[in-house]
């Protein structure tokens, strides 16, 4: 079984709704979920932050169980299902303050899960390393990476004979024909940044490690074949450019396959193709998007697969997880591209697609013979259905919706947007009309990413500006340069633009809803959460005419705190990051920073932070409040001492945005006038 990345999605399984039973559909003719109920008042707050029901699904290989996983407030559990009787038969529970990051079936009775740290509402879990397994029946259950269940306060261990290494564990990949054990890749935690991770096949039953190699540098990831030999890698170099490596096999020496010194373009490895000769791979491209590719391997030619306005999703894998037939597009709307229409799987993919006219239909994880497959269905509006999918009758079972308690009726459309900046440059992006109305001379939330490199927004639906827009605010959100997904150049015309060209793209962004007539003048603010509330404070600082209010959500407020506070500086590649998208400049980055041009600052402000941040400690909102209580301004303020990046408990979550809608209503609502 071909190891992919588990897309995490929300769904309600059969077992868990009402409706299931009597809910299916053929998606070759009417695929459809059952109705809504019929719109009564404004929809609570609560039902847009609320968490879903389950986030994620897989099959077994036999295709008998499914594996579940559901978020609770301070954690995540998964769960695993009998298809037949309906009953749950086994439990994996992440401990502590951590959540499930990840979920795979080894074989189909055997059930892997890796556990990362939650740092907070609007972050990315953190995977620790730790890797648990369970048995279907629930037998079997066991740490097999990581000592929490022995007691210890921290660290992760594996032991080879008598020696006891604090590392860390990500999975690799599986192993073709090998039910016991996986591939992953180990970081020995006092060695981290003097030399490469390790790669060792790893027993899912007793957790005993073999090494069987080592990476080609430091900070090194892998792609294994289909054979289980870990072949292909990319790692950075000292100027955090990616080198990607190659070698024939287990045992034999890395060689480099590109270096972007002197090719000038970043190849970045996928998977193998089903004969193991070729990569399927993305490939920079000079001021474009990357473009993805099938490489030869040995001899290095490169046949062109899909180049979009956008850079390539994720791979569509056959149900074998042999080899992809298609990828995701994120050219404004989401999308699906296939190689090869005519192909059996692109065939169906494109039937799929059109028994959902205005949604995406992605298929997930199948059984083994193919005859079982997952289908998520989504769009803007439409928080994911979900689908178990007979490939021989061609039909789709309903299971259930990712929030049943959302009505897609309700929601607001999101709109692709493109303009050009003020140098010329393409800059694309969302614009989220409240429904109803005549969409025109609206209040506007400028809503800037966090991230910011790297990150961008999609089309897709988004609880936080559907809140927004069921207030009557239009919400505009920009892929400014520095986000990614639009190509390395795209990318690096952000790196030390923060407060600069980036801040202009957000402006330009807004000017160009008042210039269109979606946004009125005089009822324009900004808000922001991570970078995103950084670029909120640097929008009224650059700007103090031309938007009525800020809301800062655990932002950057001080360029230079980013050297001495939080996750990013606490290792060699976080700290030349730092270097390479902000500069060393002190001069330069306090005028810059917010928290030292507060004089500039004529609109209100709400500022939010997380006493247990890591990521932007709340040292960051002190320096702020500290400047602007001695410039005597005033604002709004909310911290919450045991909330992180971002508010993770719905209870908090209802008193921010009830607050927050609050302040905008003050300043920006319809309330205001003109």
């Amino acid at each position: 079984m071909k190891w992919i990345p588990m897309m995490l999605l929300a769904f309600a399984p059969a077992w868990a709704s009402a409706q299931a039973a009597d809910a299916k559909t053929s998606a070759a003719t009417t695929a459809s979920a059952p109705a809504a109920p019929a719109a009564n008042g404004p929809i609570p707050i609560e039902d847009f932050v609320k968490k879903p029901e389950f986030e994620a699904m897989a099959i077994s290989p036999d295709g008998k169980y499914l594996a579940v996983k559901m978020p609770f407030e301070d954690t995540t559990v998964v769960f695993v299902i009998d298809r037949t009787t309906k009953q749950r038969t086994a439990t994996i529970r992440a401990g502590g303050e951590n959540v499930i990051a990840d979920f795979w079936w080894v074989n189909s009775t055997r059930l892997v899960a890796s556990v990362a740290e939650q740092l907070g509402g609007v972050d990315r879990p953190r995977p620790n390393g730790e890797l648990y397994a369970i048995n279907a029946d629930g037998s079997g259950s066991t740490q097999l990476f990581g000592y929490r269940a022995n007691g210890d306060a921290g660290g992760s261990h594996i032991k080879r004979g008598a020696e006891k290494r604090f590392a860390s564990a990500f999975v690799i990949d599986t192993i073709p024909g090998d039910d016991k054990n996986i591939l992953v890749q180990t970081f020995d935690w006092a060695n981290s940044e003097k030399a490469p991770p390790s790669v060792e096949m790893l027993d899912v039953y007793t957790g005993k490690t073999r090494r069987i190699g080592v990476g080609p540098k430091m900070g090194a990831s892998f792609v294994a074949d289909h054979r289980g030999q870990v072949r292909a890698s990319l790692a950075p170099d000292e100027a955090l450019n990616e080198v990607m490596y190659v070698r024939s096999g287990e045992g034999a020496d890395w060689r480099v396959f590109n270096d972007p010194k002197t090719s000038k373009v970043t190849i970045r490895p996928l998977m193998f193709t089903r004969d193991n000769k070729h990569l399927y791979a993305t490939i920079t491209r000079a001021n474009q998007p990357d473009a993805l590719y099938r490489i030869d391997v040995e001899g290095g030619t490169k046949e062109l697969l899909y180049e979009g306005g956008a850079d390539p999703g994720q791979l569509l894998v056959t149900p074998d997880q042999q080899d992809a037939y298609g990828v995701v597009t994120l050219d404004g709307k989401t999308g699906i591209h296939v190689f090869d229409p005519a192909s059996q799987w692109g065939k169906l993919a494109l039937s799929v697609q059109k028994a959902f006219p205005g949604q995406v239909a992605v298929f997930g994880t199948f059984a083994n013979d193919g005859k079982a497959g997952l289908l998520h269905v989504f769009s803007d509006r439409n928080p994911g259905d979900f689908y178990l999918f007979d490939t021989e009758k061609k039909n789709a079972d309903y299971l259930g919706s990712a929030q049943k308690w959302i009505e897609p009726e309700r929601m607001a459309a999101m709109q692709p947007i493109k303009f050009k900046s003020r140098d010329g440059l393409e800059i694309n992006g969302y614009l989220t009309l409240p429904p109803g109305g005549s969409g025109k001379n609206l209040p506007l939330v400028v809503n800037p990413h966090g991230g910011p490199h790297g990150i961008r927004d999609y089309w897709g639906f988004n609880w936080e500006t559907q809140l927004l827009a069921s207030r009557g605010y239009a919400v505009m959100q920009v892929n400014f340069r520095g986000s990614g997904g639009y190509g390395d150049d795209f990318l690096r015309a952000g790196y030390k633009q923060w407060g600069l060209r980036m801040q202009d793209d957000i402006t330009d962004a807004t000017k160009w809803a008042v210039q269109q007539g979606y946004a009125d003048p005089k009822r324009l603010s900004i808000y922001g959460a991570s970078y995103g509330g950084y670029a909120a404070l640097e929008g009224v600082i650059r700007e103090p005419d031309l938007y009525r209010c800020a809301i800062g959500y655990v932002g950057v407020y001080d360029l230079g705190l980013m050297y001495k506070y939080g996750d990013i500086p606490g290792s060699l590649y976080g700290k030349r990051f730092l270097e390479m998208v902000l500069g060393t400049d002190n001069a330069d980055m306090r005028a810059r920073s917010p928290a030292w041009n507060v004089d500039k600052i004529k609109a209100p402000l709400m500022l939010v932070a997380g006493g247990r941040d890591q990521r932007v400690p709340v040292a960051q909102a002190d320096a702020l409040r500290d400047a602007l209580d001695k410039r005597k301004v005033s604002y709004e303020w909310l911290l919450k001492d045991k909330e992180g990046h971002g508010f993770y408990r719905t209870d908090n979550k209802v008193e921010l945005y009830t607050k927050m809608l609050a302040f905008l209503d003050a300043h920006t609502g319809a309330s205001t006038g003109h």
